[in-house]
């Protein structure tokens, strides 16, 4: 029955009515149309003719083609049997029923992206309209705003086709190529915005990795269980999902492209075990669109695996002298060009990811752990090469580098003393002599500061788990952080010291208390067989200094010594923006609110604050400065007043007031008797370390005081006041009685 004439297409087809026509297909009509693209004289047809390679032979045909495409391609297919498909291209121009979603909209405005090929495309799709057509210039978001309100209205007025061939036909007037011919082709639900629930479950997975393997370690398996460890992370930790969910709410592109760009970058990092989060690889690939090719074996990946993170931090803690003993213990090949050692690696995981070969991150971390025994190392709490670097940094004088040449007792027949000599010393030394032997020598030249020392042995605070968990939670997000550009200034202050990964690493702690003075070192080991070597050595070593100490350095600078010093540290760019007009007078910075920012940053390896704080000194030739601190003339300070005032501002009325009672301070439970309370606080915490130091070494009522300054911290700590906890903690480690 002949079709009626409204109903026939006698000019431009559109793509997307080409895409519909050889995707309602069966293989016997796709049979008649490899006939038909024959009739039409199409090139490149083959004996097999697929619904892909059917549309990109039409789209070839169509871009080289001129007008009356569609009487061109109705004589074709009428012609081979195919007059039901032409009935149905031209009964589906006419469908208006159903519009085109506002996600659509958006994904092609945003993937036109030119604020003058969107006026031109508007132009072509409402030509009727022009006087209506908003004013498309401006920044990209304005435009992008306007232009979709318009696009709005069109789609919710009358229309007399349908929407869909009027978005592709004026696409391809306004020359927006390829979009003409692939906007239609993205499922729905991948043009939607990424919701807060699909970020929570993309949480559970990115930050789950560390929490299921410390909740092993723990005794714990239970899916429930390790969610409210996540969860709690998430809202007294780190606040991972609104890092995520406000680099999604920033990017200026379409839900599908940000949909993209994260699971791109997850494959980027190595993440396998989450791939395809957001539902757009596995698509691609389908489809033949642009994507990070996934790993073949993606499934394969969970917490247990071995993952190119873990591979790097493995390789880190090898000395060169034992990275062939490594990889031989592994059966990889090794030759003088070892320049794929982690092409090897990776290759090598990935054959032991199935079958009898299978290997776990845990049994490749006692491979790791065996060599470092055989070849009579423990780089991971040892004397590493950056620290010896270090200290020849912090020699000035040729005097200072005879002292530490006899100091240590190297002789040296001739030629100038190099750090080559300092490596060679260290190899020959004991291992647990090796850092107790320079630290001495170091102490008698005052440049105790540039090498860290160990941590009481056994006594280990609570308050510590917070930088660990930190640290931990950290090895998940910063790929994905760095990568994409995230903002990770989310941080918490702990108040719930009880839960997530301070929780776990609580836990572990308290599996290590019967080792006596071994305690820390039982814990740290725990630790670096769960792969997390960095994290063991910021356990092991003293690393972290306390806000009054970098505040009292940092308060003897000028504004403009400030800033060059923060330049010189490694610090975020946002750093000195946030510590800007935080007093009265503007262009000043808040040095305190610097300092702990600097601090604070997150950071995947152990990070010698002192140290690093003594180089930014004398590049802006704050030389005298660098000394005290290089010399250890800050250890024994008290809390500083503007510390005790900062934190005390950090607690809300209800804070102060649980903190009042645990201190047993005299206050009023008044409002408006905050100052009063406040003041009494902050003079408790300045007198708190000093009334300590009265304190004799062994007391009647406490066996230790030490044992009594640890419960007491611990105590503060349960009490939900970490950071008050960890201030006074950096404050009285360095009055522990050890070795200098």
């Amino acid at each position: 029955m002949p079709l009626h004439l409204d109903r026939q297409i006698n000019g431009k087809v559109s793509f997307f009515e080409l895409w519909y026509l050889v995707n309602n297909m069966d293989e016997a009509n796709l049979k008649m149309l490899r006939d038909a693209l024959l009739y039409l004289g199409i090139p490149g047809v083959g004996k097999e003719l697929t619904t892909d390679t059917a549309f990109a032979l039409l789209c070839d045909w169509k871009d080289k083609s001129f007008d009356r495409e569609g009487s061109r391609l109705k004589k074709a297919l009428i012609e081979k049997g195919l007059a039901r498909s032409w009935k149905d291209m031209c009964e589906r121009r006419l469908e208006t029923k159903s519009g085109v979603s506002e996600e659509l909209l958006d994904h092609i405005l945003w993937n036109i992206g030119d604020e003058i090929n969107i006026s031109q495309f508007l132009s072509e799709l409402i030509a009727d309209k022009r006087e209506t057509r908003c004013n498309v210039s401006g920044n990209k978001g304005y435009v992008f705003k306007e232009s979709l309100v318009v696009l709005r209205e069109w789609s919710e007025g009358t229309q007399t086709e349908s929407q869909a061939i009027q978005l592709s036909l004026a696409l391809e007037r306004a020359n927006c190529k390829p979009l003409d011919r692939t906007f239609f082709k993205v499922p729905e639900h991948l043009l939607k915005a990424i919701s807060p629930q699909e970020v929570e479950g993309f949480v559970y997975r990115l930050t789950g990795r560390h929490c299921k393997r410390l909740a092993k370690a723990v005794g714990s398996t239970d899916e429930k269980v390790i969610t409210t460890l996540i969860n709690d992370n998430n809202d007294d930790l780190f606040d991972t999902q609104s890092m995520i969910m406000d680099w999604v709410d920033g990017q200026e592109s379409s839900n599908f492209e940000k949909r993209c760009r994260l699971d791109d970058a997850i494959i980027t990092i190595g993440r396998h075990d989450m791939t395809d989060s957001f539902g757009t690889t596995i698509y691609r690939v389908k489809t033949g669109g642009t994507v990070q090719r996934p790993h073949p074996d993606a499934k394969k990946f969970n917490s247990t695996s071995i993952f190119n993170d873990d591979l790097h931090a493995l390789l880190k803690h090898l000395p060169k002298g034992a990275v062939s003993v490594f990889l031989e213990k592994l059966g990889i090949s090794i030759d003088e060009d070892m320049d794929d050692m982690k092409e090897r690696l990776t290759g090598w995981r990935d054959d032991h990811l199935r079958g009898s070969k299978v290997c776990s991150l845990q049994e490749l971390v006692l491979i790791h752990k065996d060599v470092l025994k055989k070849t009579n190392n423990n780089n991971v709490l040892d004397l590493k090469d950056e620290e010896l670097e270090d200290v020849f940094a912090s020699i000035s004088s040729r005097e200072q580098m005879d002292q530490l040449k006899s100091g240590i007792g190297i002789a040296i027949k001739e030629g100038p003393f190099t750090l080559e000599h300092l490596k060679e010393w260290r190899n020959s030394q004991g291992m647990e002599k090796r850092r107790e032997n320079l630290r001495k020598t170091l102490h008698d030249m005052k440049l105790s500061g540039c090498v860290v020392d160990r941590r009481p042995p056994q006594h280990v605070y609570r308050a510590e788990m917070v930088r660990l968990a930190f640290t931990m939670l950290y090895t998940d997000v910063r790929p994905l952080a760095e990568l994409l550009n995230m903002d990770t200034s989310k941080g918490k202050i702990v108040r719930e010291p009880q839960k997530g990964t301070v929780g776990l690493l609580l836990q572990l702690l308290e599996k290590s208390r019967d080792s006596g003075t071994h305690r820390r070192r039982d814990f740290c080991v725990a630790i670096r067989d769960l792969g997390y070597l960095d994290v063991a050595r910021l356990a092991y070593f003293d690393y972290d200094e306390s806000l009054s100490v970098l505040y009292n350095v940092t308060s003897k600078l000028s504004q403009q010594e400030m800033e060059m010093l923060m330049k010189h540290l490694d610090s975020d760019k946002a750093v000195l923006s946030i510590g800007r007009v935080r007093t009265r007078s503007a262009g000043t910075y808040d040095n305190l609110m610097l300092m702990k920012r600097w601090r604070d940053q997150f950071r995947l390896e152990p990070f010698h604050h002192s140290s690093k704080l003594v180089h930014g000194l004398r590049a802006i030739g704050r030389t005298g400065l660098a000394e005290e601190v290089l010399g250890g003339l800050n250890q024994h300070m008290q809390m500083s007043g503007a510390v005790a005032i900062h934190i005390c501002n950090s607690l809300d009325d209800d804070q102060l007031q649980r903190l009042c009672v645990h201190l047993r301070l005299r206050t009023t439970k008044r409002q408006e008797d905050r100052t009063t309370t406040s003041t009494a606080v902050v003079e408790w915490m300045q007198n708190c370390v000093k009334h300590f130091d009265k304190i004799p070494a062994l007391n009647k009522i406490v066996k230790n005081k030490f044992d009594f300054r640890k419960h007491e911290n611990n105590e503060l700590f349960k009490a939900g006041f970490s950071e008050l906890a960890e201030e006074i903690m950096l404050l009285q480690y360095p009055r522990f009685s050890r070795t200098v």
